[in-house]
């Protein structure tokens, strides 16, 4: 075994199918949507190189472009403030009823396990403005003012959709923290708790601090889902009304699937993955510092 370990070339062997699997799906796709963005290309003729003009289009012509970009970074903060103190407080409350905290962990996160578009379908009845639940439960407590065709406002179809996409996911989150709080040890909890401090305070200056490194996980995962959220958008609002909630992977989609205007969108897409890559490394960074307390 040892000698087979010294044998690079028999390595190299074992590791080029997953290397050349990996290549395919993930850096040769990437590098033909970077060339592409500098060309104009419907498909049906050969793509036309023409420099950064799909950039300088993005940012100086296209109206949509900047409501895109504000939606887009409105939806993951918006996504990060529900999700993460909501998952956080419910896993908090379970850690202290283990008999039933698998019970419910389960039920949590049952809705991570379906897909986008039927948690999408599933919300769209719940916000119908005349057979919704939303609506039917505003009357019936007097509060028939706040009634409103919700996916149709622009005043609150962006927000209508980060609040069904928080209830998807905030189970896979209070799961992750839950897991974080097991791993503290007892004896902590124990002598904090002989200290005479509260639960709250126990919270703050143990758990936190403790589990952080699982906020951190949690950050990032939200981050970069948000960034490139397309589907519960586009089954929920479609982008609309007059493009309150269109993000930037619905433009991307929209403009080079339903506009066949391939090298603008792949010129959107590699703004995409920037912005991605940029907030994720930008959180990481922010979270790793030693001064950020929480």
């Amino acid at each position: 075994m040892d000698r087979m370990l010294r044998n690079k070339w028999l390595i190299v062997l074992f590791l080029a199918p997953a290397v050349l699997l990996y290549a395919a799906v993930i850096p040769l796709p990437i590098l033909q949507t970077l060339r592409y963005s500098f060309t104009k290309w419907n498909v049906i003729s050969d793509p036309r190189f023409i420099g950064f003009g799909n950039y300088i289009r993005m940012f100086t012509l296209d109206p949509h472009f900047g409501k895109a970009i504000v939606n887009t970074l409105l939806f993951g903060l918006g996504s990060f403030l529900l999700q993460i103190p909501f998952a956080f407080i419910i896993a908090n409350i379970l850690i202290h009823f283990r008999k039933y905290a698998s019970v419910f962990r389960s039920v949590y996160f049952f809705p991570c396990l379906l897909s986008a578009t039927a948690v999408s379908l599933l919300w769209r009845f719940i916000y119908h403005p005349n057979i919704g639940l939303l609506n039917a439960v505003l009357n019936g407590i007097g509060l028939e003012g706040l009634t409103r065709a919700w996916l149709a406002s622009a005043d609150t179809a962006l927000a209508a959709v980060i609040v069904a996409v928080a209830w998807q996911w905030f189970g896979y989150h209070m799961v992750i923290f839950m897991t974080g709080a097991a791993s503290i040890p007892d004896e902590i909890l124990e002598s904090v708790k002989m200290e005479g401090a509260t639960g709250l305070q126990t919270m703050v200056y143990i758990t936190i601090p403790l589990i952080k490194p699982f906020i951190r996980v949690s950050a990032v995962l939200i981050t970069a889902s948000s960034i490139r959220a397309f589907d519960n958008i586009y089954v929920l609002t479609g982008g609309g009304p007059n493009n309150a909630s269109t993000v930037l992977a619905l433009q991307m989609y929209s403009r080079a699937f339903q506009q066949m205007q391939y090298g603008y969108g792949s010129a959107l897409s590699v703004i995409l993955m920037i912005l991605a890559v940029g907030l994720v490394a930008f959180l990481q960074r922010i979270l790793r510092s030693e001064e950020i307390t929480f």
